[in-house]
């Protein structure tokens, strides 16, 4: 008979599916992960991205916008074009309008002629001989009338109609005035509103005057009336 505890007892005997062994195993197993785990490096993690800047509400062009800038622009162009001075015209020089005279005369030979007394307000502010409107050799002042006009005086031998009509702007005749001892002839009424006066040499070896101004014909008498001939210089 078998005692009690016997090997051959199977009650006695260990279970091979214990409860003990499973669980040993698996903390076995857990443990040579985590080591595992902890020896080898993971790869760092990439910075994060910075936020977009939100995008302009100017640089989406839209008509709005486009209205608000030009309107920012003209306001300042306004500033800029208030602040700054402006000049009602540019003030040119005086000349020696008397002593060109005398020295085309001497050149020349011609009865030149200049205004002599005209008083303040007139200034001569050119002076020069040249060739005119088909070449033809013209002497020309330019006077700055009292008024603020201008008034042109042009001397030529022998000019040609072209060069008449030139100088005359291309107006017609408008008969003739009485100015001292003198008939001359008239021009106005056309493509502009300037007038000029005509003096024709009264014999042969003279020149033809021609004085057109855009200031008032009162002023263009005067300066007619004015004209002496000038002593040639040397």
């Amino acid at each position: 008979m078998t005692s009690p505890g016997s090997p051959a007892d199977p009650s006695v005997q260990p279970a091979v599916g214990s409860p003990d062994g499973p669980a040993l195993a698996a903390e076995s197993i857990e443990s040579t992960e985590s080591q595992g785990s902890a020896a080898t490096p993971q790869p760092a993690a990439a910075p994060a991205a910075p936020p977009a800047a939100p995008k302009s509400r100017y640089s989406m062009g839209s008509m709005s916008n486009m209205l608000r800038s030009l309107l920012v622009v003209g306001f300042f162009l306004l500033v800029l074009v208030a602040i700054v001075p402006r000049m009602s015209e540019v003030e040119r020089p005086a000349v020696d309008a008397a002593g060109k005279a005398a020295s085309v005369a001497t050149q020349t030979s011609w009865p030149i002629e200049m205004p002599t007394g005209l008083g303040s307000g007139w200034v001569p502010t050119t002076a020069t001989y040249a060739p005119g409107t088909d070449k033809v050799p013209t002497f020309t002042t330019v006077w700055k009338t009292p008024a603020g006009g201008d008034l042109a005086f042009k001397q030529a031998a022998a000019p040609t109609d072209t060069w008449l009509s030139t100088s005359v702007t291309d107006n017609p005749a408008a008969g003739t005035v009485s100015i001292g001892a003198r008939t001359v002839e008239r021009y106005a009424g056309g493509r502009t509103s300037q007038v000029s006066y005509v003096v024709r040499p009264a014999a042969s070896g003279g020149i033809t005057l021609v004085a057109t101004t855009n200031a008032s014909e009162d002023e263009l008498a005067a300066f007619v009336a004015a004209l002496k001939p000038v002593t040639p210089a040397g």
